[in-house]
This record gives C-alpha cells, structure tokens and sequence, in this order.
C-alpha cells in the first residue's frame, strides 16, 4: 500500500483512501513485528522488520520519486543526512541562551521505529543517516575556548595568548591545506552572513555572533554561510584570536566558513600595523616571530574573491584601474605575494570608490602613490561585462558600518566598531537570503562607562564589561604614530602616506 501510495498522484481522489490504507497496513506490520517479537523471548527485530515499519515519507522536502520508479524497488537516496546530535535548551529561565548537545542515541523515543544501522548500503547510495566525525586536532580546544560570545572577555591582566606557538603552527598548517584545494576565485550559495574588515577587534565579532547567529549547531552554521572579506588583524588589540578562530572555524566548517584575503594580510604591512607586535608581546621573541611568518605564510594562500549565485562579487578593496574581468581575478595563482600579484592584485586588496557617484573614471587615491580610487562608470561597466548585479567590498571605515556606490551597484562594508577607538562607526554584516535580498544588520560601539550584563537576564550588571565590549586600548600607541585611514567621506589632514594604510 506505501508503494501504492508513494507512486499514485499527487492530491488524486484516491490519495487519502491509499494512504488509509498504508497506515492500516504499517499497524499490522508493527503488530506482527512485536508478536514475534515475544514469541522469540524478547529477541531485538530484525533489520529488515523494522524497514518495514518505517517507510519514507513523501512529504520530505528533498525527495522526489520519478517515472521509472517501481513498486518493490529501492527508493532512491537523497545526499540529505541527518546531524548525528541535537541541541537542546535548557527549561531553566538562569539557563537561558545555554544550549547543549546530544547524541540523537540518547534521546529516549526518537529511533525505536527505524533502522538505520542496517549493515551494507546499496552501492551509490548515501545512508539517510551518517555520523559525521569531525577532524581531530587544536581546533576543537580553540572554538571551545573562544566561540563564547556571550561569555568572552579579554584579560587585561595577563595577554599571554591561550596558545603555544606550535599549536598555532599545527592549526595553520590544516587551514592551510584546505585553501590549497579551493580556487582564487569562491563560487558560493546563498544564504550567506558576509563580513567587512575585524581588525582584530574580537570583542565586535563575538557581539555580531551574539547579536546574529554564531557558526556552530547551537547556531546557524548548518543552513547559512558564512564570508569573511579580509583585514583580520592589525590595528585592534586580538588579532591572535580572531585568526585563530578563524582558522578553527574552516577547519571545522570547511564547506561553509570562507575566508577571502585583504591587504593586512601582507607580512609588509602587517609588520607596521601591530600583528607582529602582538605576537612578540603575547608568544616571546622568538616563538613569536616564527608565528608571525607562519600565519603570513597562510595569508600567500588564501582565496582573492567570491562570486555568490554568479551574481555578486565580493573582494576586499575594489576594480581599480586594471580589473575590467573576473577572469583576471581567478587566473591569479596562488600562494601570491603583493609583488607576485602585480597591478591586479594591488587593484583588488587596495582599490577604493570615489568620494561620491559624481566623481567619474580612475583617480589617484589618497592612501598614496600608485594607488586609485574608481567611479561609478567604472562599476557599472564592469557588472555589465562580467553579468552581475553588485560588488561587495570592504576596506574602508564607513559610519554606518555599510554604505551604498554606484546607484547601488556597489556595497562597503566595515565590521569593526569605533575603528581605533576614535572613529565612533558602526559596524555591519550583510545577510543574504534564499531569494537575493540583502539584509544590513548593525551594531554600534558601546561606550567605555555603558555597564553590560552577558545574558540580560535581569542578573547583576557586569561593571567591568565596558572594557569587553569597548575600544580596544592596546595597540593606541601604534594607531597615533601610524594613523588610521579617516571614515569614508571625512576629511583628513595631509601626512604620511603611512596614515592612510
């Protein structure tokens, strides 16, 4: 009767009949099952009994049953498995946002009527349900001791990171192999969270992964993407962190955590904006030098662009002058160094947008010499040529944390708030539905004095907490020698070509 049933017409008058019939006749199978059951002693149901009693719905959203499907034949298997755990929520109001996992095993009900552990599964076929082994290794110690973004708080009394310098290096170099195999140029599915420039500003990204969904079951990771555009450290004062978790985050989620690269990701610049002064001072001397080449020596490999549904283009800085095709973009072969990338690479890390849609055409940028800015002609042509509809980018501050160019056509975004401690921005990820449309989600910088409590469950004002979620103090004395680019739209004073990096 399932097989019946399963292969008539979808609504035909006889549809409900059929399906009586099946229910009737999966009761008789189940009363027949448990007869022999207590006649053999209590002896546990054979396999295939028990595949009786449980056929496949055919309401399941990714199950389809064609023509040349016959009674009595194999169902076809969808590449569709089941998470071997659950999340479950505590009933404890003090517990709220406290979620644990289980293994489905223990749940008490959920498995007694199919048989998933049958041995041997048809040949090319997948099994509906799979224990999913993730790859062992430091990766798991560090999302345990850093994916808290309800919980994390920097210790300012101690910055010695959680880390020794070789599990640092043990963490890049599985990082590593998995961008070795991914292409210059992303091609990726919506949905998708997309994230502007961190700069080793933490405490923001625990506050977007609070505020917005964090990367892992408890979370949102298993139906959502999550990219990252680059700019992971310098200028804040954890960047160890951020990288780290980062890295921890592909590894674990390889097929949906992306990382793009973007012009700190340099060992040049990065050794004048604070991360191989972050590591010295939190590793030693010597293991920080080493950790310092190590994680540059991963940036030479990470992926340039990402191009979602073969409609958006997203990158770190811009077109420049010379990126009139993404084909430039993805016959960059890599690992590659800013001299190695020559006038493309520099154009794509280090590009930016003309102060409005009336400036046209390529002009020079203040960041300093051989550097551009390009207009919104140049935008607009390069989405008709290459079939898209926007560009996403990072790489400068805006106050809104987003800000729209071109009529639209091209997005900045900023995920870092209050960028050195003296910018007062907001900051934003873009969320990027099913259906294309693009959500802006903000949080704003949170003064110093603001008291904070983790959960707002009402519970004692955490006095100390302005520090978790304010500025980042650490590396002030190297953002005032070496200025930060103005907010885009902000005038600046003339100076070194240095402030504008």
């Amino acid at each position: 009767a399932w097989s019946q049933y399963l292969n008539s017409v979808h609504g035909s008058a006889s549809a409900a009949q059929m399906l009586a019939e099946a229910a009737a006749a999966e009761a008789a199978v189940a009363a027949a099952v448990a007869s022999r059951s207590n006649s053999l002693g209590g002896s546990p149901e054979r396999a295939e009994d028990r595949a009786i009693a449980s056929p496949l719905r055919d309401e399941s959203p990714t199950l389809t049953l064609n023509q040349h499907h016959r009674a009595g034949a194999s169902p076809p298997t969808p590449d569709v498995r089941l998470y071997h755990r659950a999340v479950v929520a505590p009933m404890e109001p003090p517990l709220r946002g406290l979620v644990r996992q289980l293994s489905i095993d223990q749940l008490d009900n959920e498995g007694r009527r199919v048989s998933i552990y049958d041995k041997g599964t048809p040949e090319g076929k997948t099994p509906l349900f799979q224990r999913t082994v993730s790859m062992p290794g430091v990766h798991k110690r560090v999302i345990n001791e850093l994916l808290r973004p309800r919980q994390w708080k920097p210790n300012h009394e101690d910055r010695r990171f959680m880390l020794a310098a070789e599990e640092i290096v043990e963490l890049c170099d599985n990082a590593e192999k998995l961008f070795k195999h991914e292409k210059s140029v992303l091609e990726l599915k919506a949905p998708i969270k997309i994230f502007g420039d961190l700069h080793g500003q933490f405490g923001d990204l625990m506050r977007l992964f609070e505020e917005y969904g964090a990367p892992n079951t408890a979370g949102d990771i298993t139906y959502i993407d999550y990219l990252f555009l680059g700019d992971y450290v310098d200028r804040g004062s954890h960047s160890l962190e951020t990288m780290c978790l980062l890295l921890a985050l592909k590894i674990e989620h390889p097929r949906s955590v992306h990382l793009i690269r973007g012009n700190h990701e340099a060992a040049d610049i990065n050794a004048l904006f604070g991360f191989r002064l972050e590591c010295l001072e939190r590793l030693g001397d010597e293991d920080g030098i080493w950790v310092w080449k190590r994680i540059n020596a991963l940036f030479n490999w990470l992926p340039l662009a990402a191009l979602i549904e073969g409609k958006i283009l997203c990158m770190h800085g811009g077109i420049g002058r010379c990126i009139n095709r993404v084909e430039q973009i993805a016959e960059l072969e890599r690992p590659i160094t800013m001299e190695d990338g020559g006038p493309v690479l520099m154009d794509l890390l280090w590009s930016d947008p003309t102060t409005n849609d009336g400036v046209q055409g390529v002009q020079p940028s203040p960041r300093g010499p051989g550097l551009v800015t390009f207009g919104p002609d140049r935008v607009k042509d390069f989405c008709k040529t290459n079939n898209l509809q926007m560009i996403v980018r990072a790489h400068e501050c805006v106050m809104d944390g987003f800000e729209r160019f071109a009529q639209g056509h091209l997005i900045t975004l900023f995920s870092a708030t209050n960028y050195c401690g003296t910018a007062g921005n907001a900051g934003a990820i873009l969320v990027l539905g099913r259906d294309l449309v693009m959500v802006p989600k903000l949080i704003h910088p949170v003064p110093p004095t603001t008291p904070h409590t983790p959960d707002s469950s009402g519970g004692p004002l955490d006095e100390d907490a302005g520090a978790t979620h304010g500025a980042d103090t650490w590396m002030t004395q190297v953002n005032e020698e070496r200025p930060p680019t103005p907010p885009r739209g902000r005038p600046h004073t003339p100076g070194s070509s240095l402030e504008y990096f």
